[in-house]
């Protein structure tokens, strides 16, 4: 369906952390016309609604007038003042007699609207000089004045799409702008309900306005990379946390936090699942509760159109700061409650959504706390359970922060009930004994299964390895991306011997990111890193690059390494990413068998090695024959390497087949383990830093960039 035909209700929201339910939120009644489309943006909800302005029931309502505040003075500003009354005027008057600049902020009461302010203001023609800036600036002061008094709900007008000749998707699309970076940049707001209000008389403005805000849901549903997060075992039963769209979920019940008046018309979480699962949700609701629910109490219904066959609708209570252990009781007896009705009605499998977080103003943490205190209580009284699965499901433009706080809660069961605080000797003991998975940023052997459990059944190829092409629009594809031109030294292209050929090029552009998962590999990899925790653990916390003596500082990648990679690696074994630069001949090997060094030439500056580079210059010198450069598409690698114990050198080692000692840098010599080196780190001011590992194993091949010299 175009814009210009979208005529029906398209409540599709781009749901946030927790999705539970806004207790002020009635679509049938409050927003007085008809949402044509909303997303949710942190804790804030913004909809474009074919309607009255005049007949909001919000906190503000925003106008433009005259620089005099003249409220005659524009068809918009004048219809307000005919619903609101003269006292709207008259304030005008005694508070501002001069009138405003252009941009300001006047500030009156809503006489007979029903909202408590009006702030007015006066604007500039779109062929006037800085017209752009003060429509910016009245919208982020607004902003910033609704702030400061706590006030929580908004009804915003075209504004400057009639007179002002502002074309309607450039206005549009500059508030959506204006509001979105005010929100990224306050997320504590207490705005929670921004609606741009169009009237019907006005179809070209409402379409802009639908098309604009559809535009940023879409981008907002690009950038959230759903996942698993992480899997643990309580009792029997498999605890999951995910990122992920709960109304995609195909499990034996969803379950959905409600109203105690059980109104699916309130809470973006009810909207979404009616819209998908049908009306039927909320026909079932009021004709077997029509007396609604009590805190604590579950209505079940069936799923209609969803991928379940259930849904438990329940409700919890506000977050009350001064009593944190009635708040946190108040998510653990729901948990409980609706594991309770799954067992009972011989449901094997259930998904939550992150429960308070959102509306009820629960902490992350608490809601975490709560949630699995729930799952574990559920669990200790249900030996034999049916309920096999638990799907802990977050979703929307704070889901990484807010999985975070929920993996670290589920970890506790993961390691023996505790939590055990990284960078010590106790973590990497801990790390020792954990059974191995895939990295949880692997799709096709995802880390809900063990290596072993993976391993157990042969694929019917034969083969155990896949190459998985990462989106552009993928917050991994970006890390890696940036990965490559920020640790690219343009100074140093062409120079040294094992870079000639080049020195044209300036650049690199990336044109593919692959990820290999290789489950045969990780094994090994995986192995080898586990007996590094065991090291550390028996002798101490290695120390970084950087910490070592005349060391030139730390590595490269780490430094500039974003989040969404750092998560997966581990500084306590010194894991860190690196870039291999490998011809095309050698392209297949290196994905079935790894970067084994005895496929290359034995004569280096530190022996027979793998050598890895820190700057995707210096990997690029070795992605094609010095004597056959070319312009064609070019692969290099981004590793994890567990470096371990480094020994730094100064001086060239061409015979090394092994790291030498930390104290005597002999290869042979009468130090006890505790001395012995895993990785070698060269750097005694030549171009670019040496690094090199020994063991086949300490590299594991993660992706597969392809790119082009620019």
């Amino acid at each position: 369906m175009s814009d210009s035909d979208d005529s029906s209700l398209d409540i599709s929201f781009t749901l946030d952390s927790s999705e539970d339910e806004d207790p002020e939120r009635d679509t049938s009644t409050f927003f007085a016309g008809t949402v044509k489309v909303s997303i949710t943006v942190g804790r804030t909800t913004i909809s474009v609604v074919e309607g009255d302005i005049s007949n909001q029931q919000v906190d503000v309502i925003l106008n433009s007038t005259s620089k005099k505040l003249d409220l005659n003075a524009g068809k918009a500003s004048k219809a307000l003042l005919t619903v609101a009354g003269n006292s709207l005027q008259t304030e005008c008057k005694e508070k501002y007699p001069t009138g405003i600049q252009a941009g300001e902020v006047a500030i009156t009461g809503g006489g007979n609207l029903k909202c408590q302010h009006v702030f007015h203001t006066s604007l500039l023609k779109w062929s006037d000089t800085n017209s752009k800036q003060v429509h910016k600036s009245f919208i982020e002061n607004s902003l910033i004045e609704m702030d400061s008094r706590g006030l929580t709900s908004m009804a915003i007008p075209g504004l400057t799409t009639g007179y002002l000749r502002f074309p309607k998707r450039a206005a549009a699309k500059s508030k959506c702008i204006y509001i979105q970076d005010y929100l990224e940049h306050h997320t504590d707001t207490s705005i929670t309900d921004i609606r741009f209000v169009i009237h019907s008389s006005d179809q070209r403005t409402l379409n802009a306005f639908v098309a604009e805000v559809k535009r940023w849901r879409s981008f907002i549903n690009q950038s959230v990379h759903c996942r698993d997060v992480f899997s643990t075992q309580i009792g029997n039963t498999n605890v999951k946390v995910k990122i992920d769209k709960i109304q995609d979920q195909d499990v034996d019940v969803i379950v959905n936090s409600v109203n105690s008046q059980l109104k699916l018309d309130k809470g973006s979480l009810s909207h979404t699942l009616v819209s998908v699962g049908g009306n039927s949700l909320q026909t079932e609701c009021t004709n077997k509760y029509p007396n609604g629910l009590q805190v604590g109490q579950v209505a079940v219904t069936s799923g209609g159109n969803l991928k379940c066959k259930q849904v438990y609708h329940s409700c919890i209570g506000d977050f009350k700061n001064q009593d944190k252990s009635e708040s946190k009781k108040s998510i653990q007896e729901m948990v409980k409650t609706c594991l309770d009705t799954a067992h009972t009605n011989n449901m094997t499998s259930i998904a939550f959504p992150c429960l308070g977080t959102r509306y009820r103003h629960y902490p992350a943490k608490l809601s975490a706390q709560a949630m699995f205190d729930g799952i574990r209580d559920f669990t200790a009284d249900n030996v034999s359970s049916s309920v096999s699965s638990v799907i802990i499901v977050v979703y929307g433009s704070n889901c990484e922060k807010i999985a975070k706080v929920f993996e670290a809660e589920g970890s506790s069961d993961a390691t023996g009930g505790q939590s055990t605080v990284r960078g010590t000797k106790e973590f990497c003991s801990k790390m020792y004994q954990t059974e191995l998975s895939p990295p949880k940023s692997w799709t096709h052997y995802s880390s809900v299964k063990s290596v072993k459990q993976w391993k157990s059944s042969k694929p019917e190829d034969g083969k155990y390895f896949k190459l998985i092409e990462i989106q552009p629009t993928d917050n991994v594809y970006q890390a890696i991306e940036s990965l490559v031109h920020d640790t690219w030294e343009s100074g140093k292209v062409g120079h040294g011997r094992d870079a000639a050929g080049l020195g044209s090029h300036k650049t690199l552009a990336v044109k593919k990111i692959e990820r290999l998962e290789n489950i045969d590999l990780w094994e090994s990899y995986g192995h080898l890193r586990s007996q590094l925790f065991h090291k550390a653990s028996d002798i101490d916390i290695f120390d970084p690059l950087e910490n070592l003596p005349n060391s030139k500082g730390p590595i490269k990648t780490s430094e500039n390494i974003q989040s969404v990679l750092e998560n997966e690696i581990y500084p306590e074994v010194n894991e860190v990413y690196l870039f291999h630069g490998t011809k095309a001949d050698k392209f297949d090997a290196v994905m079935s068998k790894g970067l084994d060094f005895r496929m290359a030439g034995d004569k280096a500056m530190f022996g027979s090695g793998t050598y890895m580079a820190e700057s995707s210059t210096k990997a690029d010198q070795y992605t094609d024959p010095r004597t056959k450069r070319s312009a064609d598409e070019k692969k290099m690698i981004l590793a994890r390497v567990c470096l371990g114990k480094i020994c730094l050198l100064q001086k060239a080692m061409g015979n090394l087949k092994k790291p030498p000692c930390s104290s005597c840098q002999q290869v042979a010599c009468e130090h006890g383990s505790g001395h012995a080196c895993d990785s070698v780190v060269g750097d005694g001011g030549w171009i670019f830093r040496e690094f090199i590992v020994y063991n086949q194993f300490q590299a594991y091949p993660e992706y597969v960039i392809t790119y082009i010299r620019q």
